[in-house]
């Protein structure tokens, strides 16, 4: 059975058999020797990726010496289908603990605890400042965040430049993943640019639960109400706690885009991960003001991405577009 491991070794490193089979294909009466004319590889190697290929059903062979190319759509399809499944079947896993994490983190908050063996409360903008920077120099192995709420000032991103540049310097691995909405924002995007130029990594998501930063997985960061910062932050060291942000933020990162590569465009008739959540934050009962606020997007945007959607929905209203979209399987 041909699975992703075989179709991605095929695309991903078998060279030589790509090449015989692109030759093969514009020249489909063309012998083995003319192949090998052609690509100017040795006789064993064009015999060699024949049988590879051959393996593979992507060619059929017609005399001793002449094979016909196969559609690599039809053989491959059942893969790619499984693929897909595989991808739904992920984010639905990542939306369930997103949505875990987030309310065991807020009632985690509700608890009022300024000080405990194992978590701080900062309160106040200076003490929740002062308290990420002294976490960020401490760091040795990793520091990975989640920074929501869209374009951040140029003010800001630069007064974090020389913490970043000295957390390089000391070799600790950096992982941020921001908003879809922030590659629309130059400061924003030149500065995660320049994480990137130094050995950093971001990635972009649609949506994040939350603000959060994880030092060598020892320590976490959350605020003690996402949508009001004015309550602080906590700095938990509970090994259980941190481990599970830890898994979410792997989760995350694992569904996001890297800076510089464009985000997963959708056909006409599939959602793309940016319709699911805009979905489900509808379904939720979110205002669109809440919802932009979420998405780092104006209200004019979401308003502009819902009209969108429900044209291709072919609804009349934001009621019929949710249950066509459960109809489809996209909420």
């Amino acid at each position: 059975m041909k699975g992703p491991t075989v179709l991605g070794a095929f695309l991903e490193s078998d060279t030589e058999a790509v090449r015989v089979y692109r030759s093969l294909l514009t020249n489909p009466s063309w012998t083995l020797q003319d192949v090998q004319r052609h690509t100017g590889l040795a006789e064993e190697d064009v015999r060699a990726a024949v049988r590879r290929l051959a393996d593979l059903s992507l060619l059929s062979p017609v005399t001793d010496s002449t094979f016909l190319p196969m559609n690599p759509e039809t053989v491959f399809s059942p893969v790619l289908r499984r693929l897909e499944a595989e991808l739904d079947a992920q984010r639905a896993y990542l939306t369930k603990h997103q949505a875990t994490v987030a309310e065991l983190a807020t009632e985690y908050a509700a608890l009022g605890l300024r000080h405990t063996a194992g978590a701080d409360h900062l309160v106040g903008v200076d003490a929740v400042r002062s308290g990420l920077e002294q976490l960020a120099r401490d760091a040795v192995h990793e520091v990975c965040t989640f920074t929501p709420g869209g374009a951040v000032s140029a003010a800001g991103l630069e007064s974090a430049r020389p913490l970043d540049e000295e957390s390089f310097g000391r070799g600790v691995r950096m992982r941020s993943v921001y908003l879809d909405s922030v590659r629309n924002d130059q400061a924003t995007s030149e500065y995660a640019a320049w994480l990137t130029s130094k050995g950093g990594q971001v990635r972009t998501v649609p949506a994040l639960p939350m603000r959060m930063i994880i030092c060598d997985r020892e320590v976490a960061v959350v605020p003690v109400n996402a949508e009001d910062s004015r309550q602080g932050a906590l700095v938990v060291r509970y090994h259980g706690v941190v481990r599970a942000l830890a898994e979410l933020f792997e989760l995350v990162w694992a569904q996001g885009v890297p800076l510089g590569e464009e985000t997963r465009p959708s056909a006409e008739h599939e959602a793309s991960d940016r319709d699911r959540v805009l979905l489900k934050l509808l379904s939720e009962g979110m205002t669109d003001q809440g919802i932009a606020r979420k998405l780092g997007i104006s209200v004019r945007t979401i308003r502009r991405l819902m009209s969108d959607l429900m044209k291709r929905l072919d609804a009349q209203s934001r009621f019929e577009a949710g249950a066509e979209a459960v109809r489809r399987g996209w909420l």
